[in-house]
């Protein structure tokens, strides 16, 4: 985890109530309604992908995730939650890679990570 990017999402957390780490979207972006066939050829250089830290204001992310609560519902990521409520969250880009753990095929990724970092430690 970067230690700057942790910095930066409090400071913007504080300024606006909610930050996120993210990522400018690189990839092609396609909407699919039937998941067949393409259906639409979205603007990618308006899409970014979220990731952690989220940092939160204490009163703002209670209200949030009370409305969660309220509502029934699930929710993938706090931002959404904060959705709910009305509440917007300010963007932080990321430059650096910032995986996550989400599916199986995801630690695999990680533990070549780690390996890498660990050879890059062995080294003069």
């Amino acid at each position: 985890m970067d230690v700057e990017l942790i910095g930066d999402t409090v400071e913007a957390a504080r300024a606006c109530g909610a930050a996120v780490a993210a990522q400018r979207m690189v990839d092609t972006v396609k909407l699919s309604k039937d998941g067949v066939w393409i259906a639409e050829h979205l603007d990618r250089s308006r899409f970014w992908t979220v990731q952690t830290p989220q940092t939160f204001r204490v009163d703002v992310i209670r209200r949030a995730l009370g409305e969660v609560r309220k509502q029934g519902l699930t929710v993938t990521d706090d931002t959404a939650a904060c959705g709910l409520i009305g509440q917007a969250v300010r963007l932080v880009e990321s430059k650096r890679p910032n995986p996550k753990l989400t599916t199986p095929t995801d630690l695999a990724y990680l533990e070549v990570l780690l390996q890498d970092c660990s050879i890059e430690r062995e080294r003069p």
